[in-house]
């Protein structure tokens, strides 16, 4: 199975499939204890964004050298020439003139005397590159005399008015005189092109540099984060109630802790990457686009909308998918530890083809779930290239328009193409986003449901202390009746247990010896009647202290992972090694402990498989 398509559910989920912003707020807060860490990894991931944006910027100088000859120089002066003019001028054609595109309407008080499709060129024997360097760079507003030749050859002479040179015509300027000047020949193109790739490849190693400690400093955020949710999930499930456990399969809490933080991880890498990254450079992009054409924000308007609708209900379905694929896995984790734990009854009932065929249902639920949302992924990424391609067709026949008008250098169209085509990369990476965040949430809604659950003792300190036993413990009237059940597990039960009395409870299975001492130590409580030690209603007490004055021995012999060292002396506030020994003599744990290789410390594997039943037995009432 594929371990990157699973993801969680259960009995704990909410009605509906909305996107759950309460939840994403939540996940959210669980960097906030590393917020500077990860402050500068979003700032590092910003001004990355900015610099893949700088290296895309670099398109168009590179095209207006290879295939314009008026160069940079020249093109900065044209526009800027043209701004103060209130017109457009085409790329020229020759070096006498120069044709109008465009004029600026400049309204019945001020009508501009160019005309749309004139040839304008100098009075006298300059060239028109001249002429624009002279208009460019004057220092003050005036007026300037052209020739202007109408479609028909009619040639007049005409006084046009000079603007004022504006702030960022100023820094266009000055960026263009950190070229060489003319460079219309051969070497000169060479030269400025070789500047310009290797400032392009300054930025590009730059920015590589940025994202590299960005996505750094973002994971070990989240690292950490998920760290500390794991903890915080692990100790409120260790002081829930038992009756939150009863009905509920362990696998469940398992997977919890397992897959549900794991989509959680994936979740927040996303957020604080891609859902910063890409937007940004997305954003970048298109402003880059936009000062060279703004009708390049068509593509978001035909785009935009179809794909919102197209996350929304893609993004609602991968997350029902995802709910009943968690629930599978769950119970495929219940399936594997039952039959690995219970092996040698497996074994002995030779129903290991059974065990098979259990597995193998509960591994197609997975698999119809996981071909689900394979599916949901697949069709995602194709569908958003398609609307891509789509809104690029669409503005690139503009554009191809203008071009052969002439209302559009070929150089900018070049570029405009190349910025189109890498504006849809951030786009198609976004796709992953929605649907990300939705599979963790529902990793989140499960989490956050056993941690907002109560705890099952105050821990304020409020509650009594209870010291060792003095006088006796009496249960007075107690009933009790587990979740679902019909007949109540204890009725009315009375009975009292003095200091240094022993007392057997004999009776068939089921009624209620086990419940009866599980009450004593409060994992379950009374519906009826109280317990009291000493006194003191133990539902009044300090629970820990409570439980410190009592050793338990259950039916079932628990051993856990380690020596026998640290199973005895498992719960105790200290313990030295005497100690340890003296409670194995008294045991008679030590009988075979001595024998066992290694000895008080000798690992015996989990859950004690290397011990017998019965010397799992006297290693839990020496721990008692």
């Amino acid at each position: 199975m594929n371990p990157t398509l699973i993801s969680a559910d259960s009995k704990d989920k909410p009605a509906d499939r909305r996107f759950r912003f309460g939840q994403v707020r939540r996940i959210v807060g669980l960097a906030w204890p590393y917020r500077k860490a990860m402050a500068l990894g979003l700032f590092f991931t910003v001004v990355y964004a900015g610099l893949h944006t700088l290296s895309l910027g670099v398109a168009f100088p590179v095209f207006k050298i290879l295939l314009e000859q008026e160069g940079l120089r020249g093109w900065v002066e044209r526009s800027v020439a043209g701004e103060r003019l209130g017109v457009t001028f085409a790329v020229p054609s020759e070096d006498e003139s120069v044709r109008v595109v465009k004029v600026e309407d400049g309204g019945d008080d001020d009508p501009n005397p160019l005309r749309p499709d004139e040839a304008v060129a100098a009075t006298d024997d300059r060239l028109i590159i001249e002429l624009f360097h002279e208009i460019a760079r004057a220092e003050t507003a005036g007026e300037v005399t052209l020739s202007a030749i109408n479609t028909d050859g009619e040639q007049r002479t005409q006084t046009v008015p000079v603007a004022e040179l504006t702030f960022t015509m100023r820094a266009r300027l000055w960026a263009a005189d950190l070229l060489p000047a003319g460079v219309e020949t051969p070497d000169k193109k060479l030269r400025v092109l070789k500047q310009i790739l290797i400032v392009l490849v300054c930025v590009v190693a730059a920015g590589s540099v940025f994202r590299y400690f960005g996505q750094i400093l973002i994971a070990r955020c989240v690292l950490r984060a998920m760290m500390d949710l794991r903890e915080t999930l692990y100790v409120r499930s260790l002081h829930l109630p038992m009756s939150f456990f009863a009905g509920r399969q362990t696998a469940d809490l398992v997977t919890r802790f397992v897959q549900d933080i794991q989509e959680i991880q994936r979740g927040l890498m996303t957020l604080f990457g891609k859902c910063v990254r890409e937007p940004l450079k997305a954003v970048f992009i298109l402003t880059l686009a936009c000062m060279l054409d703004w009708r390049i924000t068509l593509v978001m308007v035909v785009v935009a909308p179809l794909a919102l609708v197209m996350f929304l209900l893609v993004g609602r379905s991968v997350k029902k998918a995802n709910r009943k694929l968690l629930q599978a896995y769950g119970l495929m984790i219940g399936a594997l530890t039952t039959s690995f734990q219970n092996l040698r009854v497996v074994k002995a009932y030779t129903a290991e083809d059974l065990e098979r065929r259990r597995l193998r249902k509960v591994d197609w639920r997975m698999f119809k779930q996981q071909l689900k949302l394979a599916k949901l992924q697949a069709f995602i990424s194709p569908m958003m290239e398609t609307l891509a391609i789509g809104g690029g067709s669409i503005v690139t026949v503009w554009l191809a328009g203008m071009v052969l008008r002439s209302e559009l250098e070929i150089s900018k169209f070049v570029a405009l193409g190349v910025i189109l085509s890498m504006l849809f990369d951030p786009l198609r990476k976004l796709t992953d986003v929605y649907v990300r965040v939705q599979r963790s949430t529902a990793g989140a809604e499960r989490i956050f449901a056993v941690i907002d659950q109560p705890v099952e003792y105050d821990e304020t300190g409020e509650a009594t202390k209870i010291e060792p036993l003095e006088r006796a413990i009496e249960y007075v009237g107690v009933s009790f009746t587990y979740p679902g059940a019909e007949e109540p597990a204890l009725k009315d039960v009375s009975l009292t247990i003095s200091r240094g009395e022993t007392i057997a409870l004999v009776g068939p299975n089921g009624c209620g010896k086990t419940t009866l001492v599980s009450m004593l130590l409060r994992f379950f409580t009374p519906r009826e009647g109280k317990i009291l030690y000493d006194g003191v209603d133990i539902q009044q007490a300090d629970l820990p202290s409570l439980r410190k004055q009592i050793g338990l021995v259950s039916q079932e012999a628990i051993v856990f992972a380690g020596t026998p060292m640290e199973n005895i002396a498992y719960g105790a506030a200290s313990s030295d090694e005497e100690g340890v020994r003296d409670a194995a003599r008294r045991a008679s744990a030590d009988e075979f402990v001595g024998k066992i290789p290694g000895g008080f410390k000798a690992e015996l594997g989990e859950r004690g498989t290397t011990l017998s039943g019965g010397q799992r037995q006297r290693l839990a009432i020496a721990r008692a």
